[in-house]
């Protein structure tokens, strides 16, 4: 497909994808007979990298309110998610994805039981995504360590049913998990040279306990049991100390920021400048709707710059360059996939917004409208992999998606 008259990088162009890739940036491409797409008053940007959700808990938008996370965990959604069945995975994993294609993500790290399902979810959709199986939460029962090893061994040694996914393992977090389950999975990660994603230092809390049980603090934990490194995704990551940061950079560990959920639930706030200024590696996350109530990473960039400049007392922190970054590119790196920006030679994973949405206006600095302004309003189309997913705000087969979802919810709501 040829793009032509788009707007990128201050000037108007033609982009041309061949395959999955951007093949060619030019002022004037002509090409006979290659299928052309009109972007006049569209700008393309790159697509975003959701790097910490739970994609199928889409049914608990709204559920629990103004609860601290342990009562809201034990109270609200634990409670609901025991009435989970396999079947409901597949379309609320549709539904999430749904929301994350309208408000650009073309990647997501997922954290969520029954992952196959999901896995044909994102097949289906057209978009990424990093799907572990969770070997959460055993709740250091010696009994379930070996289920849910076998379970695990198998996931992995599925064939993939689709070439966009990255299979990985995953642990709840310390508290919930024996060692000995995160130090297998971790190594099982690290034999398939693949991703190992935890809930880190999320909570005053969890740290406090950590250090009354272990004598240290969770990141000193996770070191000393050898399960961090550039393929070690750490979601939250609130509360570090000096020492914890200097292991997290020297270790090239990825952290997940997740900055709604984390003001939501009052966990903390992260102090994101500082973080990258000692040379964390940074990433932007939604988590679930149940702690977020959107997936949109549209908002999540507003709110890690605010927080940013918050925490740190300076308006300097939280720049809209870092902040855009760690949304895109940042993400993608993280996990070895060439997207999240623009350029000849990169997987064609990117979004058009229309500049004529009020939201956008004046166009005198893009990525900062994108980051403070803008809604999913602005967002007309959606490419994956060189498909294009959305076609001017429409996703194929959403009534249906929409439809199968509330089913589910009745199920779950309602039937005894």
């Amino acid at each position: 497909m040829l793009l032509q008259n788009v707007f990128h990088d201050g000037q108007v162009c033609d982009i041309l994808i061949q395959g999955n890739k951007i093949a060619q940036i030019a002022p004037h491409i002509i090409i006979p007979n290659e299928e052309t797409l009109d972007c006049s008053g569209k700008a393309i940007l790159p697509s975003f990298a959701n790097t910490h959700t739970h994609a199928s808990m889409m049914f608990l938008r709204g559920i629990g309110e103004d609860k601290p996370l342990f009562e809201w965990l034990n109270e609200s959604i634990w409670p609901l998610e025991n009435k989970l069945k396999p079947e409901h995975i597949y379309p609320l994993s549709r539904f999430a994805i749904l929301e994350m294609i309208k408000t650009g993500t073309t990647f997501f790290c997922d954290m969520y039981a029954d992952p196959d399902e999901t896995v044909k979810a994102v097949r289906d959709m057209g978009i990424r995504a990093m799907i572990p199986y969770v070997g959460a939460m055993d709740v250091f029962d010696a009994n379930e360590y070996p289920k849910r090893l076998t379970k695990a061994t198998d996931y992995m040694s599925t064939p993939n049913s689709c070439p966009r996914v990255i299979k990985g393992l995953s642990c709840h977090a310390i508290y919930t998990t024996s060692e000995k389950m995160i130090r297998t999975f971790y190594e099982m990660a690290r034999e398939e040279d693949t991703y190992f994603h935890i809930h880190i230092s999320e909570t005053q809390k969890e740290v406090d306990d950590c250090i009354n049980q272990f004598g240290c603090r969770p990141v000193e934990l996770l070191h000393k049991w050898g399960v961090l490194g550039p393929k070690t995704i750490l979601a939250h990551a609130v509360h570090l100390n000096d020492t914890e940061i200097k292991i997290l950079a020297e270790t090239k560990s990825i952290l997940a920021h997740c900055p709604t959920s984390n003001l939501k639930l009052n966990s903390g706030a992260m102090d994101l400048q500082k973080y990258l200024d000692n040379g964390l590696n940074i990433t932007l996350g939604t988590d679930s709707v149940s702690s977020n109530n959107s997936l949109s990473m549209i908002s999540e960039m507003k709110l890690a710059a605010l927080s940013a400049k918050a925490v740190s007392r300076s308006p300097t922190a939280g720049k809209v360059d870092d902040i855009f970054a760690i949304a895109t590119r940042n993400g993608f790196q993280a996990f070895n996939i060439n997207a999240g920006k623009i350029e000849e030679g990169a997987l064609a994973d990117f979004i058009l917004v229309d500049l004529n949405n009020p939201f956008l206006k004046p166009n005198t600095n893009l990525k900062s409208n994108m980051i403070y302004a803008a809604d999913s309003s602005c967002i007309t189309d959606v490419f994956c992999d060189g498909k294009q997913v959305m076609i001017n705000g429409h996703v194929n087969d959403e009534d249906n998606i929409k439809k199968a979802f509330e089913t589910v919810c009745q199920d779950l709501f309602y039937n005894k």
